[in-house]
């Protein structure tokens, strides 16, 4: 609770006796891939829900943007040179301590090093939430982990991290599902969506040589491949060598992400490295049938039942599965059928927000029973 205050009983908060609580929620990058989404709909969740938010982010990303609209949430957004910024660490911990929170939610590395910071000088519990396989030194602020997946569980179990302060959540969307997908009168699948971060561990490079390959049999197919990043210009020479300049569209960041998926037919998840991939969550809410590789957060979340999957780095393997996809329209959409139910039933936001905060009640429970046995605040 905040300094001066009482602790709520796990029966009065949200879900029990329906108090709310103030949360700050941490996250200083500049884009807006899929960590800044959940970073953007976990803020607006809380809020629509009852919650008092504090949104500490970077001055200027697309997140501050975004979340800016929400009159509901108290947006501080941060000038950040880097982990090690004094300035900011000090702006932070006097944000953080002028809106009294209960607890402290960070978001990526630099988040929880300057969020996990203030947290620990304010003598707030901090919970950090993992998009990625991180590096700890980042994290020594840290009370409790919410990782998205098993496997993200195992990494931190290896790395030390005791069980019973890492909570595992998946990663929700707050994108309504569609009732059903839509059955297309065209039976060729034309439009092919992926998104991101422009940098090599995406795997956008193998995207656009599997397209290439796909439209020697189908030369009216369209790729848009929206995003940036540092890859950028590397990707758009690759596209015009490969001459298939005209048949793909860079229309950089793009923040209606649904209304990209609602045009598409297929979406492309060509990762050579997912700890989770929220884009899987929005394709599967719009309905859209999904081309992913093997790795670990989309295994997680897809499989054949859903998805039709390739071979990590393999362009080869990409071209057989989007092949798969293009030539099979009804078995295209059948999986995508399966996923949406998939997504409504687990994936969909009322579905996770509530295990997020049941999470922060026993947190506030955690660290009222550390101060009344003189434990530190950081052993939950």
């Amino acid at each position: 609770m905040a300094q001066g205050g009482d602790l709520f009983s796990v029966d009065a908060c949200f879900g029990g006796g329906g108090v709310p609580m103030k949360i700050a929620q941490v996250m200083l990058s500049q884009g807006f891939g899929g960590a800044e989404r959940y970073y953007v709909d976990l803020c607006r969740a809380l809020a629509g829900r009852g919650h008092s938010v504090l949104a500490v982010c970077r001055n200027g990303s697309v997140a501050h943007g975004e979340l800016a609209k929400h009159a509901a949430i108290a947006v501080e957004p941060v000038r950040v040179l880097g982990a090690w910024d004094p300035l900011a660490r000090r702006v932070i911990r006097r944000t953080v301590g002028r809106f009294g929170p209960d607890l402290v939610h960070t978001h990526m590395a630099r988040g929880a090093w300057l969020g996990g910071s203030a947290a620990r000088q304010l003598g707030l519990p901090v919970v950090t939430k993992l998009h990625n396989y991180v590096k700890l030194k980042y994290y020594r602020h840290i009370d409790w982990f919410n990782v998205t997946t098993r496997s993200q569980r195992d990494y931190l179990l290896s790395h030390g991290i005791e069980p019973e302060r890492i909570r595992v959540i998946p990663n929700f969307s707050s994108f309504l599902p569609r009732d059903c997908v839509e059955s297309k009168t065209d039976s060729q699948l034309k439009i092919w969506a992926s998104f991101g971060r422009f940098v090599p561990k995406k795997g956008f490079d193998l995207l656009l040589r599997a397209f290439a390959g796909l439209l020697t049999e189908y030369p009216d197919a369209r790729l848009v491949l929206a995003g940036d990043g540092e890859e950028a210009e590397r990707l758009k020479a690759l596209a015009l060598n490969l001459g298939i300049g005209r048949s793909v569209e860079f229309p950089g960041w793009v923040t209606d992400i649904r209304g990209l998926l609602e045009q598409a037919d297929v979406f492309v998840l060509p990762s050579r490295d997912e700890p989770f991939g929220i884009a899987i969550l929005e394709a599967m809410a719009c309905g859209v049938p999904i081309v992913s590789t093997k790795t670990k957060g989309p295994l997680e979340i897809l499989g054949e039942p859903y998805a039709f999957m390739c071979e990590v780095d393999s362009m080869e393997d990409l071209m057989r599965a989007m092949r798969s996809a293009a030539g099979s329209p009804a078995e295209s959409r059948g999986r995508a059928q399966s996923a949406l139910t998939q997504y409504r039933e687990t994936y969909f936001e009322g579905s996770v927000l509530p295990r997020v905060v049941d999470l922060y009640a026993d947190m506030l429970v955690a660290a009222s029973v550390g101060r009344d046995g003189g434990k530190e605040p950081s052993s939950p």
